[in-house]
């Protein structure tokens, strides 16, 4: 697992973020990236959904996922929503033009241990066809979400 501090995030580590302001950041931080691949990141996650300050590893995790779906995705839409079921909160990427999935199901497999490491899984549906959805499930604390 690699080891962050809040320096690493650019500020966005605070006391309890909102998932969606967590991938706003990160979006804006692959900017770059995003432009240069022809991307378009639509952040679907409802407001109500928070990472609290003590998850730091967790938002490391999902740095490192958006990082590797950026980098494998060309000419698409990659559509970012969350889900909430009981104690598990379950992070969607969806690649509505998958370019690559065997470059990009081979890139998770080094994320997969960090992934494991907080609680969460990792998995990748579509890997071979044209829409490839990436999902990262992580346990999350009653502070997590806001009904």
């Amino acid at each position: 697992m690699k080891n962050y501090d809040n320096n690493n995030f650019g500020g966005i580590i605070g006391t309890g973020n909102s998932l969606k302001q967590l991938v706003n950041s990160l979006v804006s931080n692959l900017s770059q990236e995003i432009g240069a691949n022809k991307i378009l990141v639509l952040n679907e996650i409802p407001a109500a959904f928070r990472i609290p300050p003590e998850q730091v590893k967790i938002i490391s995790v999902i740095k490192e996922l958006l990082t590797t779906v950026v980098s494998n995705a060309r000419n698409t839409c990659i559509s970012v929503t969350a889900e909430k079921y009981t104690d598990i909160i379950i992070l969607n990427f969806e690649d509505q033009n998958n370019n690559n999935g065997y470059a990009l199901s081979f890139s998770l497999i080094a994320i997969e241990q960090d992934a494991r490491f907080v609680g969460g899984n990792i998995h990748i549906d579509g890997a071979q066809k044209r829409v490839a959805t990436v999902s990262f499930s992580f346990p999350c604390l009653p502070a997590a979400y806001a009904l």
